[in-house]
């Protein structure tokens, strides 16, 4: 029997949505994104920076460029500056806090 006939989901692997395994420079080839706006959203305190201990990496999880999409919709789309992101996504926190 070949790979491609069996059941796709036999062999799959889940990865938790909020498991950082992405490297920077996938994220930034995924969302069409330049590194220094990505550095720059992580120096302005609107994306968490997590890193792998020895490596010092950055890594991103599923959630994390989901986020990113939103913010860069944000930006592109909007207008938005970084600034305003940042208060737009506090806002959103606040408001989901029971």
């Amino acid at each position: 029997m070949r790979f491609e006939e069996l059941d796709p989901d036999k062999f799959e692997v889940r990865i938790p949505e909020d498991e950082p395994v992405y490297p920077l420079n996938i994220v930034c080839g995924l969302l069409h994104m330049h590194y220094w706006t990505l550095h720059q959203l992580m120096r302005e305190g609107v994306m968490a920076q997590k890193s792998r201990a020895k490596a010092k990496k950055k890594l991103f999880s599923q959630k994390d460029i989901r986020k990113l999409k939103y913010i860069q919709y944000l930006i592109e789309d909007k207008g938005v500056n970084i600034k305003g992101v940042k208060v737009i996504l506090e806002m959103e926190t606040i408001d989901h806090r029971p």
